[in-house]
């Protein structure tokens, strides 16, 4: 079966002036008629000694030297910076470029009679060597608002110690994660990145490698909502990327760290890095024991059967996990302007888990017709290789480059499952008849190439042009066997059955994008074309579907600067979601035969289009952020489940004709002020789902909000703690109702050694409020069911670090929030 489609679309006639009267809606009143703050700042950095002017350094004007930012900019290749709309007052002026000491002005005046600040030179100094007895704190704030992102830091984050990546997340207002582990933005399945990169996986491996990756190795956490053309189109959540820590000194530095839970995970690792003369070489390590119960309730109610009956499922589990990771990168700095780097990363992870499940059938309201016991045993190992080289060639320093990069990732994932069926008695009784056994055995290989090209360079004295290329080859072949036993296990299989897959996607991509700042505006528009074509194929039947089609991602962004710490962005961005090769399979991937999953392979791509206008205020005090947004998405999927008069569940994916969602969030935060900080955050948004190409019952709308909180505070000259909740009230789904979820986290951390070594005491879940409930209900079935799972915990981490790292020669490709254009640092 061979289907071809061609899909090239842009925003409708009809839907932009409906777009942008929402936004209009939503701005507030100082973002419509906010007056022009009358003064600027200028002046001209250069190198200390030689005079070289500087391109690229970044000047921030604060209030105060660790005050929130009112005014940025970046300075021209002659090394000149204007930074305009500063209000009158007095104000702390502070330059920063890597490779050189940081210098602060303060009482920069601005006045009505003389709104012109002329600093004259600046003069930088090269931070070549380490200087001893000399040490300068500067608190920095937690949460960085770029142009394009939301950058949170995980300093202070109480799960930043002992806790795992899932755990750093769950702490971002702007998300939210599920208890699998699943994380949304916005309502909607956000894209993963690690330093700039898609995840190297997806989907529930992608899941339980975040599950285990321990939170120790994370600086911060980039949220970036409407990614622009320049970033891979997949993912119609946005994107959110996860910066690891992996800064290096002249000579050698690193960091160890352990921890130790109550509910028996432990881990531990480190990082080492060296440095001399252009070679630089960082790496690291890490292993983590992990272990999880939970338990369940499931009530089915089989409409289609006469007399109804019901099934209840009563489960319990409990699993052991281990995973780890050796990565190890080394730079060469080939010229003043080369740079050659390579880099080899191995993530490994397995598990044991064993489980029960009583399962009970009866007339509704009537004895038990059937009982039965399940008990499984389960061992999955997955291992992941990610080889990479690439070379980057600088013609003027920051502003006009060339970067090209080769990567390979291959995949192994196994897994085998033993399902004994055990048959009871009405009364519960072992009624002697043999065991019947399933072996589940299924055996996955995944292979990605990928090789990209960017270039960017300067477009007169305020603007920039970046272009690119990025081509894919993805190849995923699945290979499982179903073996069932009656009475001793080494007999022969009574059946058997052989499935599987191929998967095999090739796509080529090309953006390009311009950047110009017309004083206080800046404006930002670009689009990335694509021709994506992808074979899946079914060994055992012969079926074959293959699709091809070519999309167009524009995307815009348009940021003003009010003046006074204000500034509005309106941005706007289209993206795609393909469907996984799991979401197409249309085998049954579950050995419960009373429970199956498939696939559906004629899902199609799911395109969404995204408008939001993000403003924000930054004063003495903290800032405040408003974001409004509207999204629409065609093709949507959700899991949609049927029951058949036999009591069989069958849970598949469908595709949605449109859904369409209005929503904004409320940010408020806290600057440390006394020796406190924080922020708190509530969002929401009411979802308009059309799904008359399935059925109207699937149809409706429903409203959704979110709250969070976080409170930090330092109770002496090196002790801390911090508390943070977050809470979700029941919400409606296509078929059904999903309950509430809180989740809380407190911790305390003591500094030792100058701040060299900390240990850290974390409390997840005090008051075992962690759990989730559902129910499902359509014209062939109702159910209802809950689970709960050990989240309180308490953890004790200690770490240390030795060394004094700066930036390494790469950092600037992944940070610079700062930054007036930020859209070129992550690669």
């Amino acid at each position: 079966m061979a289907r071809t489609a061609v899909s090239v679309t842009s925003l409708s006639t009809y839907l932009l002036p409906a777009l942008l009267a929402l936004a209009l809606t939503f701005t507030p009143a100082w973002a419509q008629g906010a007056p022009s703050a009358p003064g600027e700042i200028r002046g001209i950095v250069v190198a200390e000694g030689s005079g070289t002017p500087l391109a690229g350094a970044v000047v921030a004007v604060r209030g105060a030297p660790d005050s929130a930012q009112v005014g940025s900019a970046s300075t021209d290749e002659g090394g000149r910076f204007r930074v305009t709309g500063v209000p009158v007052g007095s104000w702390a002026v502070q330059v920063t470029l890597p490779g050189y000491a940081p210098v602060a002005r303060t009482g920069v005046a601005v006045a009505r009679a003389a709104p012109v600040a002329d600093l004259g030179l600046i003069a930088l100094e090269p931070s070549v060597f380490a200087l001893e007895g000399i040490e300068v704190e500067v608190e920095r704030s937690a949460v960085e608002i770029a142009p394009d992102r939301t950058a949170y830091s995980t300093r202070d984050m109480p799960v930043a110690s002992g806790g795992t990546a899932t755990d750093v997340l769950r702490s971002v207002p702007e998300l939210e994660v599920d208890v699998d582990g699943a994380v949304s933005l916005r309502g909607t399945a956000a894209r993963i990145y690690l330093n700039g990169r898609p995840a190297p996986m997806e989907g529930e491996a992608l899941q339980q490698f975040l599950q285990q990756f321990p939170a120790e190795r994370i600086e911060r956490v980039e949220v970036i909502a409407n990614p622009s053309a320049r970033f891979e189109a997949e993912g119609g959540g946005g994107i959110v990327n996860v910066v690891l820590k992996e800064n290096v000194d002249l000579g050698l530095s690193g960091s160890l760290f352990a921890n130790g839970s109550t509910r028996g995970d432990v881990g531990g690792g480190g990082r080492l890095a060296y440095q001399r003369g252009p070679l630089t070489l960082f790496g690291g390590t890490f292993l983590r024991l992990s272990r999880r119960s939970e338990t369940s309730y499931d009530l089915r109610r089989n409409l289609l059967a006469d007399p109804v009956t019901e099934l209840v499922q009563d489960a319990r589990s409990e699993r052991d996990g281990l995973s780890g990771s050796v990565d190890l990168t080394a730079e060469l700095r080939v010229s003043e302007r080369s740079t050659l780097w390579s880099e080899v990363g191995f993530y490994g992870s397995g598990s044991d888990a064993e489980g029960v499940a009583a399962y009970t059938l009866s007339a509704a309201a009537g004895d038990p017709a059937d009982r039965y016991d399940r008990l499984t045993e389960r061992e999955s190992e997955r291992l992941d290789t990610d080889l990479s080289v690439g070379f980057r060639h600088e013609l003027a320093p920051r502003s006009h480059e060339l970067t090209a990069e080769l990567r390979f990732e291959d995949g192994t994932d196994d897994d085998l499952e033993l399902a004994r069926r055990l048959q009871l008695a009405p009364d519960g009784g072992d009624i002697g008849l043999p065991e019947e056994l399933v072996r589940d055995a299924t055996y996955g290989d995944e292979r990605e190439l990928t090789a990209e090209l960017d270039y960017v360079r300067p477009w007169g004295e305020r603007g920039q042009l970046q272009a690119g290329y990025r081509g894919e080859r993805e190849e995923e072949d699945d290979d499982r066997r179903v073996e069932t036993f009656a009475g001793a296990p080494g007999s022969a299989p009574v059946a058997a059955r052989s499935t599987g897959y191929t998967h095999r996607e090739t796509s080529h991509a090309a953006y390009l994008i311009a950047t110009r700042r017309f004083g206080r505006l800046g404006v930002q528009a670009g689009a990335r074309a694509e021709l994506a074509r992808s074979r899946f194929g079914l060994p055992g039947t012969g079926e074959v579907f293959e699709k091809e089609y070519g999309s167009l991602f524009p995307s815009a962004n348009l940021t003003y600067e009010l003046g006074g710490g204000k500034q509005a962005r309106l941005s706007y961005t289209r993206r795609i979601r393909r469907p996984s090769p799991r979401v197409l399979d249309p085998t049954d991937r579950s050995s419960d035969p009373l429970n199956r999953r498939v696939g559906n392979p004629d899902i199609e791509p799911q395109y969404t289009q995204s408008l939001s206008l993000e403003t924000s205020w930054a004063g003495q005090a903290g800032s405040l952020r408003f974001s409004p947004y509207y999204r629409r998405t065609e093709n949507e999927w959700t899991q949609i489940r049927t029951v058949s008069a036999a009591g069989v569940s069958t849970l598949t994916w469908e595709s949605l004709a449109s859904t369409d969602a209005y929503g904004a969030s409320l940010t408020a935060s806290l600057r440390p002020t006394g020796g406190w900080s924080g922020y708190a955050s509530v969002s929401g948004h009411r979802e308009v789902r059309d799904a008359s190409n399935l059925s109207v019952d699937y149809s409706g709308a429903a409203f959704r909000w979110s709250a969070r909180g976080n409170l930090s505070a330092r109770l002496g000259g090196s002790l801390s703690a911090q508390g943070m909740f977050f809470y979700t009230p029941p919400r409606d789904v296509p078929q059904g109702r999903i309950g509430s979820r809180l989740m809380t986290h407190f911790g305390v951390r003591q500094q030792l050694r100058d701040g060299r070594a900390s240990l850290s005491l974390m409390v997840t879940d005090p008051f075992d409020l962690a759990r989730s409930s559902f129910e499902t209900r359509d014209p062939t079935h109702v159910q209802v069911g809950r689970s709960s799972w050990r989240a309180r915990s308490a953890v004790l981490s200690l770490s240390y670090a030795f060394g004094r790292p700066p930036r390494d020669a790469r950092d600037r490709e992944r940070e610079s929030p700062d930054e007036e254009e930020p859209e070129s640092v992550i690669r």
